[in-house]
């Protein structure tokens, strides 16, 4: 088995690591890595639905969707990720308990009695600290999970903070849990970046066959080619979403609201509706709805579509493009 401890806190090249590693390599791999500040959704999410996006927004929170499914998750320097791809038999494909034995067995080291939940999950003291996730490419698998050492739960908890009554879909949906972080419940000190890289030692020693393997500049040359294709691009991050329905409103006076419904298929904009109570602003409304129609709902394309109103026709409702922003997400 090839151990890989990756050398960046890139999501997006991380998460492009293992679909390389899961498509390209016929070895058995594990990979270890820790991500900067990020939003990780499931591959058949909502992630619109799944995030409290002016949140991230405004805190400069990447967000991404990765190749498995199962629900969205926080990165975040104080959280660890491991990732087990395998050659596997028929029918022995998908097994959680397999690979998250080895995990508690290494937290059992730590004195930590950590046990496998339901929906295979980690928990210590009941509470989640790790989340799990799977793919299947041919014969081979991927098994990857968190594990929260000194996670930001304060962070965690605002990223993942959604309003239920914006969306409507059919998607995957995350299933909130209380969590911990482990660093709490340990006897010694230990740093995150300690403790992984301590995991990483006790699970080669696992593997008899194990063998240390560095990235060579052709790897990171594939691995970028996926990213720049793929996890980084807001067709794979948005556009991949399952059909949705958005509904919102605003208060641009105390006796004046804007209503905006549609309907999102692959990210664009098939079908809207902008309403108002006041007559003064229906012709604004019919504005939006041409302009928006067919278009991505995506903030920076919303954001070029309002630069071509004229507010200044509209003075009486004293609305700014921010403001109408504030209607569509």
């Amino acid at each position: 088995m090839r151990f890989i401890y990756s050398k960046t806190s890139d999501a997006a090249f991380n998460l492009a690591s293992e679909e390389y590693f899961l498509k390209s390599f016929k070895e058995n791999i594990f990979f270890l890595y820790i991500n900067a500040p990020s939003v990780i959704c499931g591959k058949h999410q909502n992630v619109m639905g799944e995030i409290d996006f002016d949140f991230t927004k405004k805190n400069n929170i990447k967000v991404f969707r990765r190749l498995s499914g199962g629900g969205t998750v926080f990165h975040d320097l104080g959280n660890i990720n491991f990732c087990f791809i395998t050659n596997e038999g028929t029918g022995e494909l998908v097994n959680f308990d397999k690979y998250l034995t080895y995990i508690t067995r290494f937290l059992a080291t730590k004195g930590l009695d950590a046990s496998i939940g339901k929906r295979h999950e980690l928990l210590l003291d009941g509470k989640k600290i790790s989340g799990n996730a799977s793919h299947v490419f041919k014969n081979r698998v991927m098994h990857h999970g968190t594990l929260l050492f000194d996670s930001k739960l304060n962070i965690l908890n605002n990223c993942l903070r959604i309003d239920p009554l914006k969306y409507t879909d059919k998607a995957v949906k995350s299933v909130r849990s209380e969590v911990t972080n482990i660093k709490p419940y340990l006897k010694e000190e230990r740093q995150t970046e300690e403790f992984s890289k301590e995991l990483f030692n006790w699970l080669a020693t696992e593997f008899p066959d194990s063998n240390l393997y560095d990235l060579a500049k052709v790897d990171e040359q594939k691995i970028d080619e996926i990213l720049k294709e793929k996890f980084n691009t807001w067709n794979w991050i948005y556009g991949y979403s399952p059909q949705y329905t958005f509904e919102k409103r605003i208060d641009i006076d105390k006796n004046t609201q804007l209503k905006a419904k549609m309907t999102i298929q692959k990210g664009i904009i098939c079908e809207i509706e902008v309403c108002s109570t006041s007559k003064d602003a229906q012709t604004l409304a019919s504005e939006l709805e041409a302009i928006l129609i067919n278009g991505l709902h995506s903030i920076t394309e919303i954001e070029k579509k309002l630069t071509l109103l004229n507010l200044s026709t509209h003075k009486t409702l004293h609305l700014t493009n921010q403001k109408l922003l504030e209607l569509f997400f």
